[in-house]
């Protein structure tokens, strides 16, 4: 990872040349700002030879580089359809003038 990756958490984002930590392949679909210190991540990565999806809150160490927390959960592609559904009822269940 170059340093410009390192310091842009954007930089990295749908690069599919990136290597997860146990040296399997990661491609990343989503890094999204929660806060001025946190970002969400969606990534696509193998784990032991199995495929996940991780969906996680990764933060901001002091010198400005992130890391992924403990914050998140990596399921088996299979579930992605059913977690849809719920993403989408959830987000109707709530007027959206409420939630700004």
């Amino acid at each position: 990872m170059t340093d410009k990756k390192k310091a842009d958490p954007k930089a990295s984002r749908n690069d599919t040349n990136n290597s997860s930590s146990d040296g399997g392949h990661l491609i990343r679909f989503l890094d999204a700002v929660k806060n001025a210190s946190e970002r969400v991540r969606i990534d696509v990565k193998t784990y032991r030879g199995n495929t996940y999806i991780d969906i996680r809150v990764w933060y901001v160490d002091a010198a400005g580089e992130y890391h992924p927390s403990s914050k998140g959960v990596m399921v088996k592609p299979t579930l992605a359809p059913e977690l849809l559904r719920g993403i989408a009822l959830a987000a109707q269940s709530f007027d959206p003038k409420e939630a700004a």
